[in-house]
């Protein structure tokens, strides 16, 4: 395997708490008050915090206990939870820093919004820190530090491991004798006998969620240098990308999607599959807390290998998810929010809120749960052991473009491209006209 040992001791551990009693330490038993705030004269620090945990994201109940917790054992700290569910949160966050209205302490996954922040000089230097309290940085696995390390310094932590698969409705296929697709070929398969059914075969949508179906394409496709490094040196898009965009084109053009895809919210389109109104969906691992633990009609599978590309067959999306946690320079430079940010971050990221994510929500985290008995669900399991039996990880494509361009020239365009009015080339072009390649 080509896996990082340290990734792979990694998983051992999480499905050896899982699938074992012997462990001593059970998630901390609740008590009434950890899930009501109890108000405190004392309270004269207000923090700010936003992260995508918020709505009907799966952690969203999780975080507002975590946070009361947190309040609880700290009556002089008040958090104002600003978390946005979905498409709201980027916005909502840029918006803020752009306004100077900053947040004291956010999460924001890895990729250019984060370098952005971290370039003007929004996002506080946790190095210092981290080396003061080496206890604290080995709670982490330390090959996840690269992904919040710029310039030889670390301006978050790495929280939360998310991947990306195919997430099948195991009854449909069951009900109509379809066989689970572990190809291209026998996807469209599975496409013309959910039509004939008048199942939806796969929810998406257009919006930026929905191009995980292309963020997971690709990789199968173009492998992980044509993910990762997806220009070439004349700044071009690499040819892997239009294969992908023209195979999305097929399966749109045989009727694979809904057919108000182009104007389905992320919602909308997650709830056509959870009401089994639609057989598959593409999603990150953060979408199993959606489900029951003891729901075995829903499934996890790799994403389909393509025919002729048989060498990039085991490759996976992974990285770190919403759950990377920062600091802004803003909270930093005030004396009293500093420790207070301190003080939330140690919270956030202890090994006691792991547990309580990880045995809510199925989330798979980087900080160490030995002593834990973590009573994992089934999908997050079979996660674990697709990413140990890959043969390749591999970054998600929006981390390695301009995120803001991402956006308008490659998610809003999908309607477009499919509905044929341009082509995959000119999309792409587009795109780098307007600056999705990033140049730090």
């Amino acid at each position: 395997m080509k896996i990082l040992r340290s990734l792979t001791a990694l998983l051992l551990v999480l499905s050896m708490a899982a699938m074992s009693g012997a462990c001593t330490k059970t998630t901390p038993d609740l008590s009434d008050s950890d899930w009501k705030i109890v108000p405190s004269e004392d309270s004269d620090i207000t923090l700010r915090f936003i992260c995508s945990w918020g709505g009907v994201d799966s952690k969203a109940e999780t975080l507002k206990l975590v946070l009361s917790q947190f309040e609880n054992r700290n009556p002089d700290i008040t958090v104002v939870n600003e978390s946005l569910f979905g498409e709201d949160f980027l916005p909502k966050i840029k918006t803020d820093f752009a306004s100077g209205n900053d947040p004291d302490v956010f999460g924001l996954w890895p990729g250019s919004d984060i370098k952005k922040l971290v370039t003007v000089g929004k996002v506080a230097d946790l190095t210092g820190l981290l080396t003061d309290d080496p206890e604290w940085k080995r709670q982490f696995n330390p090959d996840m530090w690269s992904y919040t390390t710029y310039n030889e310094r670390i301006y978050g932590l790495p929280f939360e491991i998310i991947f990306e698969c195919m997430f099948v409705n195991r009854d449909l296929f069951k009900k109509y004798n379809v066989k689970i697709p572990e190809n291209f070929d026998e996807l469209k398969e599975a496409v013309f006998i959910f039509n004939r059914n008048n199942i939806i075969p796969i929810a998406f949508n257009t919006e930026a969620e929905g191009t995980y179906f292309y963020q997971n394409l690709v990789p199968v496709v173009g492998g992980k240098d044509g993910t990762e490094v997806p220009f070439t040196e004349g700044r071009k898009i690499k040819q892997s990308h239009i294969v992908a965009l023209n195979l999305i084109k097929e399966l749109y053009d045989i009727g694979a999607f809904p057919k108000e895809c182009f104007t389905m919210t992320n919602n909308e389109r997650n709830v056509l599959f959870k009401e089994k109104k639609a057989a598959m969906i593409v999603q990150g691992s953060w979408y199993i807390g959606d489900f029951e633990p003891d729901d075995d009609t829903v499934d996890i599978i790799p994403f389909p290998y393509v025919k002729g590309y048989e060498s990039n067959k085991n490759t996976m999306v992974y990285g770190l998810g919403g759950g990377t946690f920062h600091m802004s320079q803003a909270a930093w430079d005030d004396e009293k929010k500093r420790e207070a940010s301190v003080r939330l971050l140690r919270f956030l990221t202890s090994p006691e809120s792991a547990a309580q994510f990880a045995s809510r929500t199925g989330m798979i985290s980087t900080v160490s749960l030995e002593g834990y008995d973590i009573d994992y669900i089934d999908m997050t399991i079979k996660g674990m052991r697709m990413l140990e039996e890959a043969d390749t990880l591999v970054g998600p494509l929006d981390s390695y473009v301009d995120r803001t361009a991402w956006e308008k020239y490659i998610a809003a365009q999908f309607p477009y491209f499919l509905s044929g009015k341009i082509t995959a080339e000119e999309m792409w072009e587009a795109a780098i006209e307007n600056g999705i390649i990033l140049d730090y």
